[in-house]
This record gives C-alpha cells, sequence and structure tokens, in this order.
C-alpha cells in the first residue's frame, strides 16, 4: 500500500511538470507562479484544494501588477456589459466595453480550487480605471513612430474641429479647393492667396480602447487639443482704453494681429476692429501637436527706387548752392513673391517675378562745385527692403513712430531715407542702438533697434539708400524690425503722412 501511494503521488508530479502548471508555494500565502516564477497578487486570494483534472484561470495583470485570478471569465464579462448598459451607453452609444488598455489576461491552467473573488477582481478594475470603451483613435506620426494619440466619441467631431483649425491658417473657400485639387487662378490684383497646404505629420483613425474618462465628447475638446496640445496654460490680456491689436501684440511676444484674431474668432472678426475696453482676449502662442505648412502667393506693389541723382557742375552757381532740373521719382513693379508659412508663421519668401508698371525718374540737381550733398529731396524711401508695418502710429499709447520688419530677411540691412548729415548715433534703454539723420531742410529721421552700433560717426554725410546699420531688436523691443519715425522741425509726425503705407502689408 505504501509503494501504491509512493507511485501516486509521482505520477501527479509528472502530470504537473509535462503540463507546465500553476502551483501553489504555500497554502497560506497569496503566491501563484508559472515556470518557477512566484508572484504575489494583490488582492488576497487562497488556494481551497486540488483536482486531478487540469483547470482554465485567467491571471490579470493592470499597468503591470498582478491583481489576481478570475475562475469565470464569462461571469465578469457580463459584470463589464452590464455596467455599460447601466452607466455608458448614454454617452457612448452603439458601442460596447472590455478591459482597460492597460489591462492584460492571461490564460493558464493548474490542477487547484482557487477562492473565487471575481467580484473583487471586477470592483477593483472598475475603480482604477481598469474597464475600457471601444471608440475613436487617432494617431499623430512621423517616420520615428507615433507621438501622440486622443481618443474621440464621434470621428465627425475630430475631421470638423481639423477643418476648424486648419482655417486658422487658411480660408474655408481655399481649404475646399485645394483640398478637391482644384488650383487657384493667376493673381491679377494686389493680394494673398493660398496655393497648397499640408498637414506634415500623419494622422490615422482607428478603433481602440480607453477609459471613457480620456475620450473627447465633443467638437471643442478636439479643437482646444489641436491648437494647444498638453499645454494647459493659457494667457489672457484685459484690453483697456484706446488699445490697438497691433499694441497688445507688442506686449506678448510681437504676436501679430492675424495671430491673436485666430485666438478670440468669437470675439474678433478684423484685424483692424475696435477694441471694446475691458475685452478679454486670449493671447496664448499655438503649440499644437500638428504642424501646417501654407504655401502662399502674394503680389504687391513696391517701389522701383531710381539711381541717386545726378549733380552737374554748374560754374554758373555759386559754391554750395544748388538747382533741381529734374525732380527724382519713384518708380512702380508688380512683384509676385511665393511665401512659406508654418502654424501661422512666415518662414521665408522668395520673389517669383516682378513687373514695371512706371519706370523711377533720376533726379538732376545743378550744383555750384562738386561736392557729397546733406540735403535731402523731402521724397523718402522706406528704410529697409520687404518693409511690413507691425506696429503704426500711436498702436499702443505713445507710440509715435512706425515700427517695420524685413519680411523675408529679419536681421537685413537699414537704409538712409533720404541724403542728410548724422546727428546722432548712440544707445538708450528704449530704442537700443540708434541713428538719426539731419536732412538739412527741416526733417530728420530716426532709427532705432539696430543690430549693433552703426559704423558712422556724427557728422558724416550719407546719400539715400546708403546702408547705415542692420536690423536688431536692442532695447526694449521682442523682436527684430526698426523703429522709424519722421521729425519735422523737431515734431514727431505720422510717417505714413510722408510715405505710401497703404501698399504695405500689415504683421
Amino acid at each position: 500500500m505504501k509503494k501504491f501511494l509512493e507511485i501516486a503521488v509521482l505520477a501527479v508530479l509528472s502530470i504537473a511538470i509535462a503540463y507546465g502548471s500553476i502551483y501553489i508555494s504555500d497554502m497560506n500565502d497569496d503566491f501563484f507562479s508559472v515556470n518557477s516564477v512566484s508572484e504575489k497578487s494583490l488582492l488576497a486570494q487562497k488556494v481551497e484544494g486540488y483536482d486531478s483534472v487540469a483547470l482554465t484561470y485567467y491571471k490579470v495583470y493592470s499597468k503591470g501588477n498582478f491583481i489576481g485570478v478570475i475562475t469565470d471569465l464569462e461571469y465578469v464579462n457580463s459584470l463589464i456589459d452590464k455596467t455599460y448598459h447601466e452607466d455608458y451607453e448614454q454617452d457612448f452609444p452603439d458601442t460596447s466595453m472590455t478591459f482597460g488598455e492597460d489591462v492584460y489576461i492571461m490564460e493558464v491552467s493548474g490542477f487547484y480550487r482557487v477562492e473565487n473573488i471575481d467580484d473583487k477582481i471586477f470592483e477593483y478594475l472598475k475603480n482604477n480605471m481598469g474597464l475600457g470603451i471601444y471608440t475613436n483613435v487617432i494617431d499623430f506620426s512621423t517616420n520615428d513612430g507615433i507621438y501622440a494619440s486622443i481618443y474621440v466619441e464621434d470621428i465627425n467631431d475630430f475631421y470638423d474641429a481639423r477643418d476648424l483649425f486648419l482655417e486658422n491658417f487658411i480660408s474655408s473657400e481655399e481649404l475646399y479647393k485645394l483640398s478637391n485639387n482644384q488650383h487657384p487662378s493667376d493673381l491679377t490684383s494686389v493680394g494673398t492667396q493660398s496655393i497648397a497646404f499640408r498637414v506634415q505629420e500623419k494622422i490615422t483613425a482607428h478603433k481602440g480602447v480607453v477609459h471613457p474618462s480620456k475620450v473627447m465628447m465633443n467638437m471643442d475638446e478636439v479643437l482646444e487639443y489641436l491648437c494647444f496640445g498638453e499645454n494647459e496654460e493659457r494667457s489672457y490680456h484685459v484690453v483697456k482704453a484706446g488699445e490697438t491689436l497691433q499694441g497688445v501684440g507688442f506686449n506678448y511676444g510681437d504676436m501679430t494681429p492675424t495671430q491673436i484674431m485666430m485666438l478670440n474668432k468669437d470675439k474678433i472678426t478684423s484685424v483692424d476692429q475696435i477694441l471694446e475696453e475691458g475685452m478679454i482676449l486670449n493671447v496664448t502662442y499655438f503649440t499644437s501637436p500638428i504642424t501646417v505648412v501654407v504655401t502662399k502667393e502674394r503680389l504687391t506693389i513696391e517701389d522701383v527706387y531710381p539711381d541717386t541723382p545726378l549733380y552737374i557742375e554748374d560754374n554758373t552757381l555759386y559754391e554750395g548752392t544748388s538747382v533741381v532740373q529734374q525732380k527724382e521719382e519713384n518708380g512702380s513693379a508688380y512683384a509676385l513673391y511665393e511665401e512659406i508659412w508654418v502654424n501661422g508663421y512666415l518662414l521665408r519668401g522668395t520673389k517669383k517675378s516682378e513687373s514695371i508698371i512706371t519706370q523711377p525718374v533720376q533726379g538732376i540737381i545743378q550744383v555750384g562745385s562738386k561736392v557729397k550733398p546733406n540735403v535731402g529731396s523731402g521724397f523718402f524711401r522706406w528704410p529697409i527692403d520687404n518693409p511690413m508695418i507691425t506696429c503704426s502710429w500711436y498702436c499702443y499709447p505713445g507710440h509715435q513712430a512706425l515700427d517695420l520688419q524685413n519680411m523675408y530677411n529679419r536681421y537685413d540691412n537699414i537704409y538712409a531715407a533720404d541724403n542728410g548729415t548724422v546727428i546722432a548715433n548712440s544707445y538708450d534703454d528704449i530704442s537700443g542702438y540708434y541713428v538719426v539723420i539731419d536732412h538739412n531742410n527741416g526733417y530728420q529721421t530716426y532709427y532705432g533697434h539696430m543690430y549693433r552700433q552703426s559704423t558712422l560717426k556724427v557728422g558724416d554725410t550719407v546719400l539715400k539708400g546708403e546702408i547705415i546699420g542692420t536690423i536688431g531688436a536692442t532695447g526694449l523691443a521682442t523682436g527684430p524690425h526698426v523703429h522709424f519715425e519722421i521729425r519735422v522741425d523737431g515734431v514727431k509726425k505720422d510717417v505714413c503722412d510722408y510715405t505710401n503705407c497703404d501698399a504695405l502689408p500689415r504683421g
């Protein structure tokens, strides 16, 4: 009889080894092990005995932690299904519920009878985000793989929010036409049009499982994510009396009126809109998880500057006197630029073509002797190439100047707006490095925020169009630009009264 018992025990052990099944290391501890690797379950669970026939169990892991063993998976699935119908079906119709995205179920077999704690395991999962809903998953990826995912209840909410976000950078009409391979006609009048767009990253939609609390339930939530990603910080500005969009943007990283309008479409419908005192504006930069690249064409009319005036000696005139024989005049030309914009910011621009409208007229001046003239004509050129107005006369209180930015080369040259004499070349905390030119005819011009101090000396004579420095952001400036003033008899005047501001774009 003793020999028979020994044989029976060996047979049971052999079967257990052959199956590689779970065994209990200690009848009184909450340990289970597979292939000789022991694990402590999070929930207390006892072994109640052994069977001669192998049974099937389901080990449950949540976020990498071993929770316990389910004895009746069908029963637990029925509890999940009941929870869906009672708690979630109204918000998530026509779908179903299952174990959460961080839950892993491993089927195993063993010769023991384990305590049934299926209800406890279910309650643990329910209370610890261990259940998930089948819903729409949107993945954002590059060649390096998926870098972000969101979940949306209605897939149309995503597509609607995506199109609204794109309309921050391209009009709805242009979006529709370009999406349907309708290329726009050539520009025949001054203006801008989008000729192509793309989202730099790959966006794919599929079904997946996630806890209901992580699902975006409406278009506004999706749009907020597309604008700012995971960034939850927002900056707001309370409008003061007399403020303009240009002035507001100047105080928040030199944001353009267009950018502020994009962020406040419910309140701002035009970059020229008069702001109401007390209006609260969102002035948060986009921190979008996607990159929208728009290619635009811009047709503009540019000044064509004449050559330096021709000075003809006249021995009938006294030295130091002069007579204008032919007044100089700027010409004009249509210029077509191709621009690349990234999430609303101009990255670069390239001139594609130019067509002369009117030829410039070179000035002819009779002088009593051949000297380098220091008297201006009172006819000004722009102090930079590709000028864009970023802050006009009184765009914020006290601003008596014109802020100009080179659209395509932020740190390009600064030119003398007319002939004259340098009367100041210095630095202060507001204007940074600056130069003042006296045109010896009642006019003076002022150039602020230069990159470095000009090489000119006080007393130097400069000709119109001569390089006097480079664009910078020294002093009190949030970005590279030129603070340009025209003074008449020492009084600051609106530059646009003496130049053609209407032809310039505004940032």
